[in-house]
């Protein structure tokens, strides 16, 4: 029996292998390899978020292969596991936690358990900061909905678009803004991936702000 997410962890490979810019990132195979041989189970407990509210919106980019993922992800949405990284709770704000959410496809705890590659889809609503944060892992991001802004270490902005990629190195600072429609991006770690996100130093040392809404103009 096919298990849950077997089709959807098949539609983002055929996605990483459709992309002719990803290969330069050696962490691609590795991640790859873990998709390959993920086999998910075939019955799931759900948890859902408020941030589901927002798929209805989420738009389609026109590229085949980032829409069969998107398809896929959006026909399981409600039946996923969906969860939010428990070392920001208490620090960014409310709006922000009703408006973010990700499901852990592949990895430690996760959907399909793995110790050394972390793959998942997180949902952002519009119009919200990500303050700086960072993690031992490895990352790259791909964009598969939505026109994020990734500031780095060294505050240049970037803009994205779907089909655009983003890698991060291990302990990397990076922040996001969203723009005007729901983000869709998908993920992968490599290395280290054990520990989640956490905030920066600079970003904790202003969490009484944080706590407040902030949105872009």
């Amino acid at each position: 029996m096919a298990g849950v997410i077997d089709e959807l962890l098949r539609r983002i490979a055929g996605f990483h292998r459709s992309r002719s810019a990803v290969p330069e990132y050696p962490m691609v195979d590795e991640v790859l390899g873990a998709l390959d041989e993920a086999r998910s189970p075939a019955l799931l407990e759900r948890r859902n978020l408020s941030v589901l509210r927002h798929l209805d919106t989420v738009e389609r980019s026109g590229d085949p292969a980032i829409d069969a993922v998107l398809e896929e992800f959006l026909s399981l949405a409600p039946a996923l596991p969906w969860i939010q990284t428990a070392g920001y709770r208490g620090v960014l704000s409310d709006e922000f936690h009703e408006n973010y959410g990700y499901v852990q496809l592949v990895g430690p705890n996760s959907i399909v358990e793995h110790r050394c590659v972390r793959v998942g889809i997180a949902v952002w609503g519009p119009n919200l900061h990500y303050p700086s944060h960072h993690h031992e892992a490895e990352e790259l991001y791909h964009v598969l909905a939505g026109e994020p802004s990734f500031t780095g270490s060294d505050g240049a902005s970037r803009m994205t678009r779907p089909g655009d990629s983003v890698h991060h190195a291990p302990w990397q600072p990076h922040q996001q803004d969203f723009g005007a429609t729901p983000t869709v991006l998908l993920y992968c770690w490599t290395g280290a991936v054990v520990a989640d996100a956490a905030l920066t130093d600079a970003t904790l040392a202003g969490s009484e702000s944080l706590l407040r809404p902030r949105r872009r103009p």
